[in-house]
């Protein structure tokens, strides 16, 4: 790879990085007070992702103290901040318009938002899923 292009994707990584709530995900000892507080809405996404298996596409990562859900290049991720005591999230997809990545943002101040929310963006997403494999299996 041109030199060039490689540091120029190097740092194009870098800046997607620090756009993103990166720093959350790279916490990899759970605390307890993270994984109490996160509880009911892992429960919920287990849930949720029991009731989803029946449409293709659609991936569940669930831990004690995060969850992500994607479908191809979107993703939702949402954890515990016990520094602010508030639910996070984060949506990210690339947008094929103008080719950039972009990031949503959200908090929730309660494990209860957090679990509506999550059900909220499902519903999109088992919409957005059923959709493409309605398109797919008519091509």
């Amino acid at each position: 790879m041109n030199k060039d292009v490689k540091s120029r994707l190097e740092q194009a990584i870098r800046e997607a990085d620090e756009r993103s709530q990166i720093t959350f995900r790279q916490i990899h000892a759970v605390e307890p007070e993270v994984a109490n507080a996160f509880a009911p809405v892992a429960e919920a996404a287990r849930e949720l992702e029991d009731y989803m298996r029946s449409i293709q596409g659609i991936e569940f990562t669930i831990s004690p103290a995060s969850v992500s859900i994607r479908l191809g290049d979107l993703e939702l991720w949402v954890t515990y901040d016990p520094r602010s005591k508030k639910f996070v999230g984060e949506e990210s997809a690339h947008s094929w318009y103008d080719s950039v990545r972009y990031a949503d943002r959200y908090e929730w101040s309660s494990a209860e938002e957090c679990t509506d929310a999550l059900i909220r963006f499902c519903a999109q997403y088992y919409r957005m899923a059923r959709a493409i494999n309605q398109a797919a299996s008519r091509g």
